[in-house]
């Protein structure tokens, strides 16, 4: 089958776009694919973060990519479909996520229609985090072209569902990100190189208000009034960095948090997650959640909030503890636990056990249908 692909890949930055090229590597290995991907993905005044780029030394995956698209430059869009007239593709699979891309989205969508292409969209965010009045409009206006919509967690199918009624949706788990894994990095080496030792509790990702980490940064000093630990902090901040490290000198904890404020290679997120004995996802709200997977994929237990599907992949008590969002007292408490109560090796089994659940050969049959 040829299966065409269309999302941000390597050189560009970012969960989805380890996604996109994963998804292009288990695709390419039954039908023929093509990868068409973004020459410039975003204008500056858009884009909060220092870079687009990805400062890994090599993609997750080598795949062949044609990166063609701007977004805002209609002329790289009939590129693309000019492509597909000569290849004429049977599937097309598109990511959705900012209502940025819609007017792009919708062309596509519609030259895919027009060639009897089948068209899939996979909706890492049906809505953005951070909405406008007119995203909902623009939402509908641009999924409801779609052929069919795939989401990752209950929620995300509930609210397509409210804002399309009628309209093809499959959910299936967000798949695993265990491509990160390197040889290069085990525990007492990672821990070497960082010069740390004891329990380390790591956050991870992009550092943005509804990601909890200032619920985290509350919750330590009592983690801390019951064992040692160290927590480190590593994601670039959008926004304020000075909020999170004015609230770490009151609470007069910078001896005992490292805040690495910047993006990181793909290199240095398999050491960080070797060095950690657990991984922290405090957030207030999400739509689902590429480091969750990560940190399974690479072996790592977790504390997790019941927000964006997580509890949907966390078995509480047994990969990891659950705890409900904002409850600083409860998160704080669920760290404890976990090492008080001697859980790590534990917990790192039935993780390995439970990894085959969260494999891409789900996705792709969905696709294939």
């Amino acid at each position: 089958m040829k299966i065409a692909i269309v999302g941000p890949a390597y050189p560009f930055r970012g969960g989805i776009a380890h996604y996109t090229v994963l998804l292009t590597t288990y695709l390419a290995a039954e039908h023929d694919t093509r990868l068409y991907s973004f020459e410039q993905q975003y204008p500056a005044w858009l884009f909060p973060g220092r870079s687009q780029i990805d400062p890994s030394g090599k993609p997750l995956a080598t795949v062949e990519t044609r990166r063609w698209l701007t977004p805002w430059w209609p002329l790289s869009w009939r590129r693309v479909v000019n492509d597909w007239k000569i290849w004429r593709p049977e599937r097309m699979v598109m990511q959705w996520w900012v209502p940025f891309m819609a007017p792009m989205t919708v062309w596509l969508l519609a030259q895919a229609r027009q060639l009897g292409t089948h068209s899939t969209l996979i909706c890492h965010n049906v809505l953005p985090h951070e909405q406008s009045r007119v995203d909902q409009t623009v939402v509908r206006w641009a999924l409801r072209r779609a052929d069919r919509l795939i989401v990752h967690t209950t929620a995300q199918q509930a609210l397509a569902q409210r804002l399309l009624p009628g309209c093809t949706i499959s959910r299936v788990p967000l798949p695993s990100y265990a491509a990160f894994h390197s040889d290069a990095w085990t525990r007492d080496r990672a821990r070497a190189h960082l010069d740390l030792t004891g329990n380390i509790l790591l956050f991870f990702g992009l550092i943005r208000p509804y990601k909890g980490v200032l619920d985290l940064i509350e919750a330590l000093p009592t983690v801390l009034n019951e064992i040692d630990v160290t927590l480190l902090i590593v994601g670039e901040v959008w926004g304020d960095a000075s909020v999170y490290q004015a609230r770490l000198a009151e609470l007069n904890l910078q001896a005992r948090v490292q805040l690495i404020n910047r993006y990181v290679s793909n290199e240095e997120a398999a050491m960080y997650f070797a060095a950690a004995d657990l991984a922290v996802l405090p957030y207030r709200e999400a739509t689902g959640s590429a480091v969750l997977q990560l940190a399974f994929g690479l072996g790592v237990p977790v504390v997790a909030t019941r927000t964006g599907g997580m509890d949907e992949v966390v078995e509480d008590g047994v990969t990891g503890f659950l705890v409900d969002p904002g409850d600083v007292a409860g998160l704080g408490g669920a760290i404890v636990r976990f090492f008080r109560e001697d859980r790590p090796i534990a917990f790192r089994d039935a993780v390995d056990r439970d990894r085959l659940r969260f494999g891409w050969n789900r996705l792709i049959k969905i696709i294939e249908q």
